[in-house]
């Protein structure tokens, strides 16, 4: 489940038009840079102990350097002004928060259910990702969109490990229900302290569970019969 995300999209880019490059891949360089640059690593979450049973991640805040350094590098190629003012003017996707569930609250050994609650546990997220968010505005993001979990009950690993009858796990849905409402009002607070509407909530779990729970109205096989991959 890839759940990490900070991808920097430039004002101008429209669908149908060159995507980002992973920014450790060595073709992002030179006018590539003005396109944008794609952060993200897999498995990994807002708090460090999420995805310890992956090798070779790239934790977030070793992702917030990487965007340091890529400003840095887009400074070198069209001035220190220009480069604030495109990261200003940018785009700036991240998910966060589903991994710190599945793949640290509800995993077998994990010690997070002995220390917290699930809506505690919520609340340390949140909390965490607060300081994230924070940091991405210090570094310059001024246009950054936040997307909440999906059903996080409904994702194969848990179908596959916790699911009953079928059905999608009722603890790891629950998470999500919790999670979401408690993001968004943390975007509300934190769009007040900095004084801007900087930070967007996108909600695509209600999207995704109405797609899954009736996938006639889009258009779908029954449910029985479709495949996610």
């Amino acid at each position: 489940m890839k759940q990490c995300v900070i991808e920097v999209i430039h004002a101008g880019e429209q669908l149908g038009a060159e995507s980002t490059i992973p920014y450790l891949n060595p073709e992002l360089a030179g006018e590539k840079l003005l396109v944008g640059a794609n952060f993200a690593s897999a498995g990994i979450g807002v708090l460090n102990d999420t995805g310890i049973q992956f090798l070779s991640i790239i934790r977030i805040y070793r992702q917030l350097e990487f965007f340091q350094e890529y400003q840095q590098r887009l400074s070198a190629l069209i001035g220190p002004e220009q480069a604030q003012s495109r990261v200003n003017k940018g785009i700036v996707l991240i998910v966060l928060g589903g991994n710190d569930f599945v793949n640290n609250y509800f995993q077998p050994l994990s010690l997070r259910p002995r220390q917290y609650s699930l809506p505690d546990f919520a609340r340390l997220v949140v909390t965490e990702y607060r300081k994230i968010l924070k940091r991405l505005y210090e570094l310059g993001a001024r246009r950054v969109m936040v997307t909440g979990t999906g059903p996080l009950g409904c994702v194969p690993s848990e179908l596959a490990t916790r699911g009953r009858n079928g059905g999608c796990d009722p603890d790891a849905q629950r998470a999500a229900a919790l999670y979401n409402p408690m993001l968004e009002q943390m975007l509300l607070s934190l769009n007040h302290e900095v004084g801007l509407d900087v930070f967007i909530a996108a909600n695509t779990g209600n999207m995704l569970l109405d797609f899954i729970d009736n996938p006639q109205a889009y258009g779908l096989c029954p449910t029985n019969y479709c495949y996610i991959l």
